[in-house]
């Protein structure tokens, strides 16, 4: 009986609904199941924060990055009443709903250089008017890059420089705050895949603008994200955490500034 469902459902379908029977019980998964049998290529979930949906594709990893994010309370962190957030790395926009739904009145520039990822991140931002969507990667400068391994799961596109300047488009964060007419910056969210090595590299023009950092280092397979990240920092003082597999900096400031 199963496995004829599973036929006339079709994979990502039922991928689908026995993930949401595993988050949220039997009875929600039938609805789960008939919904993403429905015409288009987005399923809902509940923003578990505010009630109102979130949308992902059926099947695919995003639905981890939704149990991590709702689930896992991964940016379930203190960082006081931001007004500024950038949220690099913001995939389907997920971490930036939460952020937009726990603090309303902040700005939210969020940073997505893949293209099927950054679709889903504007629809989940509609509800959100705080939320502003940019299909650009960060980087240490004004660049082109490209994606490195388009064949893995959408939450872990690695990228980089592509010199023919035809490819995504890249900002460095001074760049960013020029163009966003920001002063400062109170939580900078970096999840990139390690490419926190180019962007904490070049920081000394703007990392004592920042607030709070919260970082996923990559170095499983990009040795060298700690150490960008120990040396961006080195001199300044600040309170160090880890929370889930962030590392988060806050009250950074020089000695005596």
């Amino acid at each position: 009986m199963k496995s004829l469902l599973q036929k006339l459902t079709g994979e990502s379908a039922w991928k689908y609904a026995s993930w949401y029977r595993d988050q949220f019980g039997l009875l929600p998964s039938v609805g789960a199941l008939c919904r993403s049998m429905s015409p288009g290529d987005l399923v809902k979930a509940p923003n578990l924060l505010s009630g109102q949906k979130v949308l992902m594709r059926p099947g695919t990893a995003d639905q981890y990055v939704y149990r991590d994010i709702f689930i896992g309370n991964e940016y379930d962190i203190e960082l006081g009443d931001p007004k500024v957030i950038v949220d690099a790395g913001a995939h389907i926009g997920l971490g930036s709903v939460v952020f937009a739904t726990r603090f309303p009145q902040a700005k939210i520039i969020s940073l997505e250089p893949e293209p099927e990822n950054f679709k889903v991140l504007q629809e989940n931002a509609r509800l959100y008017p705080s939320i502003q969507p940019v299909c650009m990667g960060l980087w240490n400068k004004k660049t082109s890059l490209r994606i490195e391994d388009s064949d893995v799961e959408t939450w872990s596109f690695r990228v980089i420089e592509d010199p023919s300047g035809s490819g995504i488009p890249a900002i460095d964060i001074l760049s960013l705050m020029r163009e966003y007419k920001l002063d400062h910056i109170d939580v900078l969210k970096i999840d990139i895949e390690g490419s926190e090595v180019e962007v904490f590299n070049v920081c000394e023009p703007w990392i004592h603008l920042v607030d709070t950092l919260i970082v996923e280092l990559h170095d499983r397979f990009r040795p060298g994200c700690t150490a960008a990240l120990d040396n961006a920092v080195e001199g300044f003082e600040y309170s160090r955490s880890v929370y889930g597999e962030n590392v988060i900096i806050k009250g950074l400031r020089k000695p005596n500034g």
